[in-house]
C-alpha cells in the first residue's frame, strides 16, 4: 500500500479486527495544540532520558529510568509523526519502530525493585523481560521482509503469520505496559499503606493508577474504534504525565526517596506477621540508619530504634551481634562519625562541636574517642587533612 505521499503506509492492528482505516484528516487548533504537547512530551523524555545518562556514575537503576524515559521518547515522536504535520496520510496507530513498547514496562518494573534496594545492581535473570522485546524486533523484520518481497499488506490468510501475526503483537506491546504497572502497585502494596505519614502518598499513586486506567482506555477505544480523537487526547495526557513528572522531579527531589521509604516500611511491617526474618531486619535497620538517619537524633537508643523496627530491644541486639558483628553504640557512632567525615570535608570551615551535636553525639569527649577509634586521628587533623586536599586539588586545576 502506498500513501498520497509516496511513502508506504502501515496498518495499525485496529485494521487487523474492523478493515476500516482512518486517514488523519487537517488539523484545528485543538489538534495542533495536541500534537504539540505530545512532541513537548517526546522531547521532555529524551531530556530526563539524558539526565540519567549523564548522571555518573552509572548503575542498574539510572539505566533503567534511561531506558524508560528513552522509550517513551520514541513512542511519543512516532506518535507526533503520526498525528502531525508531517504525518498526513499514515495509518492511524501504525509505528514503524514497535519495540519501545515492550521496554516502557519492563524497565519501569526493573527500576521500581531496584529502588527498594540497599544497592542498584542487575543479574542476567532480569534481562528475561526484555525478551518479549527482541520478539518484537525480529516480527517487525518479518513484516519490512515480507514487503521487500512484494507481500501485500493486506494479504490473505496464506500470509497470517507473516502479517497478521507481528502487527497484532505489537498492539500487545501496550496491553504489558499497564500489566506492569498493575504487578508495580500489587507487589509494592502501594494500594495497602496506611497511615498519617502516607496518607498523600497513597492518594498520589490512586490519582495516578486511575488517570493510567483512562489513557489506556482511550488509546485502545482509539485504535480499535479509529476514533483519532481520543488517540490526540490519550497522547496528549501521556505528555502531560511526563511534563507533571519532570516538575516534580525539579520541584520535590526526596519525593521518590519518601515513596521508597513508605513502601518499604509496609512491605516490611507484612513480613514480620509471617515470621522473624533476619535479613528483613537486616535491609529495614540499614534503610533507616543510611536513608532516613534516624542516628542524628541524640536521644536515640536501643529501646527508641528497635520501637522503629517492630522487635524488642533484645532481638535488635542480638541482631547486631550476629549481622554486624557489633553492640548498639558502635553500630551508631559509626554511622555518627562517617557523616561527621562527610560534613566536615564539605564545610570544612565549620565548627567541629557545631558537627558533632549535628550527627547525634551528646557530648564533645564521646565524639573524639569516637571518631579516633574509627578513623584513626582526631576530627580536628582530619579537617587540616582535608583542607590540604582541597588546596592540593584547587592548585592542581
Amino acid at each position: 500500500m502506498v500513501d498520497s505521499s509516496g511513502l508506504s503506509g502501515y496498518y495499525s492492528p485496529c485494521q487487523l479486527i474492523h478493515y476500516s482505516p482512518l486517514i488523519i484528516r487537517d488539523s484545528d487548533m485543538i489538534e495542533t495544540l495536541s500534537d504539540h504537547l505530545v512532541f513537548l512530551g517526546s522531547g521532555m523524555s529524551l531530556v530526563l532520558a539524558l539526565s540519567q545518562g549523564l548522571n555518573r556514575p552509572l548503575n542498574a537503576r539510572k539505566i533503567f529510568l534511561l531506558v524508560f524515559f528513552f522509550s517513551l521518547s520514541v513512542m511519543q515522536f512516532q506518535i507526533y509523526l503520526l498525528l502531525g504535520p508531517l504525518g498526513k496520510g499514515i495509518v492511524l496507530g501504525a509505528q514503524p519502530v514497535g519495540f519501545p513498547k515492550f521496554l516502557v514496562g519492563p524497565a519501569l518494573y526493573l527500576y521500581f525493585q531496584q529502588i527498594l534496594k540497599s544497592k542498584s545492581s542487575f543479574s542476567r535473570r532480569q534481562l528475561l523481560h526484555f525478551l518479549p522485546a527482541i520478539i518484537s524486533i525480529v516480527m517487525r523484520l518479518i513484516v519490512w521482509t515480507g514487503r521487500e518481497c512484494g507481500v501485500a499488506m493486506d494479504s490473505g490468510p496464506e500470509h497470517f503469520f507473516l502479517v497478521t501475526v507481528p502487527l497484532a503483537y505489537d498492539f500487545v506491546g501496550l496491553f504489558s505496559i499497564f500489566a506492569y504497572i498493575f504487578v508495580i502497585f500489587k507487589k509494592g502494596g502501594v494500594l495497602n499503606i496506611r497511615g498519617e505519614r502516607s496518607a498523600q502518598i497513597e492518594t498520589a499513586f490512586w490519582l495516578i493508577l486511575a488517570s493510567a486506567f483512562i489513557i489506556t482506555v482511550m488509546i485502545i477505544y482509539g485504535l480499535l474504534s479509529g476514533d483519532a480523537l481520543f488517540f490526540r487526547i490519550s497522547s496528549s495526557l501521556v505528555s502531560l504525565h511526563i511534563i507533571s513528572w519532570f516538575i516534580i522531579g525539579m520541584r520535590y527531589p526526596e519525593f521518590l526517596n519518601l515513596v521508597r521509604r513508605e513502601i518499604k516500611k509496609h512491605q516490611y511491617e507484612r513480613s514480620l506477621l509471617r515470621k522473624y526474618d533476619q535479613n528483613i531486619l537486616k535491609e529495614r535497620l540499614l534503610d533507616l540508619m543510611g536513608t532516613e538517619k534516624v542516628y542524628y537524633d541524640p536521644e536515640l537508643t536501643l529501646k527508641t530504634l528497635a520501637a522503629k523496627l517492630l522487635i524488642t530491644p533484645h532481638q535488635l541486639s542480638e541482631l547486631l551481634n550476629s549481622t554486624m558483628k557489633m553492640n548498639f553504640n558502635t553500630f551508631i557512632n559509626t554511622y555518627r562519625v562517617v557523616e561527621s567525615k562527610r560534613l566536615i570535608e564539605m564545610k570544612p570551615d565549620s565548627s567541629i562541636l557545631a558537627v558533632a551535636f549535628t550527627v547525634g553525639f551528646n557530648t564533645q569527649s564521646v565524639f573524639y574517642s569516637a571518631f579516633l577509634k574509627h578513623a584513626g586521628v582526631s576530627p580536628v587533623k582530619y579537617r587540616d587533612i582535608s583542607l590540604k586536599k582541597i588546596k592540593f586539588t584547587g592548585a592542581k586545576t
